[in-house]
């Protein structure tokens, strides 16, 4: 079925080396170093997203409509949905296998819902095992049950095997005269959920029912060894591999750490805490005046948590020498507002030090209303060589925008440019190989795809 495209996008070379972009019929020219090529609106809604590795589709969650769709986008100026997948449940991630065949989601089976009895929490959630070779007929060959909540997927392989790395959130659900409540604070009294882990799938999948499920280590001993907050649970978020798969990251958000490991072996090279960010300027007053005039944190240093990072999306540099980290936070008053930069040893390198919430502040992308929140609530981060030069991608959930930075060097990353991206951006993918980033915006059920200045112009020669 071809979907309704919001800004079909024809790229043109005039007169003099200019270069200009025609986006529902108004010209703009090639001014920054990524440019918006198509935006295209999907059927249902677009949440977590990932691309084959020959960089023509991609395939993201649609949470409402119970499925994962396949989006051709060989030519990036008109994507089309050529492909879905009913599933029997809510996915929440997706990843690719590194042939590009296997498509792998995981799905929450029994989600609570407040005002309602909870669900069993050993109800176990899904892996769905789905053969895209077919783009326009995903196949589902198997689901494996994995734990109860699933939040995230990073797609590994060993030999003729595949290894799907999870984060089981197990988020805090919280019953009180037997309902849940809207409460979702880890550490309280009244909630009945498991504590979260990482679980490690290991399978081949042209062998159903032959699998190997192992958990990481996340005792409460350990966390407490690395001054975590929460040591009962360790509430896993975003997991991510190197890019030569030899390395797996976890953040565990609520907890406010990072845990560096062997995703074969499950065995945890660094756990450590990121911390409290350093004052930067910020507006924490949902006033409706965007004023970055107060210092935060310490102007609110009674605040439990203010200040500390609490990651969510965190990615390898490409090198796999260092972790890039999405400040969002959790709690009120709490997140970098920004985005970090960590050795493999658990070492603070970097952070931007509000530079993304001035930006966002200079170009009205700021959400004053989510000051006394998080602020622009960093949540998801992609990083990618592109041509001779290293690149992160910052998605800001309630600024509406990626932050473009060169991180070639590190040690001390440079700012590029404020990319818009649709309401509540969440999922992103960089394709270097195609010269292409995108972005699925959930609250607008939209996909975003940019290109690299570079490659627009060498598409017109």
């Amino acid at each position: 079925m071809r979907n309704f495209l919001i800004a079909l996008v024809v790229v043109l070379a005039a007169g003099g080396g200019a270069y200009w972009l025609y986006i529902n019929n108004v010209t703009q020219p090639v001014t920054g170093e990524f440019n918006v090529v198509s935006e295209l609106a999907v059927d249902g809604n677009a949440e977590i997203i990932a691309a084959t590795p020959d960089g023509l589709f991609l395939v993201h969650t649609n949470p409402q409509r119970s499925s994962i769709d396949v989006i051709d986008i060989s030519d990036p100026a008109l994507p089309l949905q050529v492909g879905r997948m009913q599933l029997p449940g809510e996915p929440t991630s997706v990843g690719i296998s590194p042939d590009g065949r296997w498509a792998l989601a995981t799905l929450h089976m029994a989600k609570p819902k407040t005002g309602e009895a909870a669900p069993h929490p050993r109800t176990p959630g899904g892996l769905a095992i789905i053969d895209i070779s077919a783009t326009d007929a995903p196949l589902l060959t198997e689901i494996i049950g994995i734990g109860h909540q699933p939040d995230s997927i990073a797609v590994g392989e060993s030999g003729a095997e595949l290894v799907a790395v999870v984060a089981v959130e197990n988020q805090p659900v919280v019953e009180k005269d037997g309902t849940v409540t809207g409460e979702e604070e880890p550490g309280n009294a009244d909630d009945i959920s498991l504590a979260g882990q990482v679980q490690a799938i290991t399978f081949n999948p042209l062998r159903q029912n032959n699998y190997r499920v192992s958990s990481l280590d996340l005792s409460a001993g350990r966390l407490n060894e690395a001054g975590l907050d929460f040591a009962d649970d360790a509430q896993p978020e975003f997991t991510t591999l190197s890019a030569d798969l030899s390395l797996a990251a976890v953040s565990l958000q609520e907890n406010n750490g990072i845990v560096v490991f062997d995703p074969y072996w499950l065995e945890t090279r660094r756990m450590f805490s990121t911390g409290k960010v350093a004052d930067r300027k910020a507006d924490i007053s949902a006033d409706d005046v965007t004023l970055l005039d107060s210092n935060y944190p310490g102007d609110i240093s009674d605040q439990p948590h203010a200040g500390n990072r609490l990651p969510d999306g965190i990615a390898f540099t490409p090198d796999g020498n260092y972790i890039i980290s999405a400040d969002e936070g959790e709690m009120p008053l709490t997140g970098g507002r920004g985005i970090s930069v960590w050795s493999i040893d658990g070492d603070f390198i970097w952070d931007d030090g509000g530079r993304i919430e001035a930006e966002a502040a200079a170009a009205g992308l700021y959400p004053d209303d989510r000051s006394e929140e998080k602020g622009i609530e960093v949540e998801g981060v992609a990083t990618a060589s592109f041509g001779d030069r290293d690149f992160a991608f910052a998605v800001a959930e309630r600024g509406g925008f990626v932050a473009v930075f060169d991180i070639s060097n590190p040690l001390a990353p440079a700012f590029v440019q404020l990319l818009q991206a649709g309401e509540e951006p969440e999922g992103i993918v960089a394709i270097p190989d195609a010269g292409l980033v995108a972005v699925a915006a959930e609250g607008s059920g939209s996909i975003h795809v940019y290109r690299r200045a570079a490659e627009l112009q060498n598409d017109t020669k």
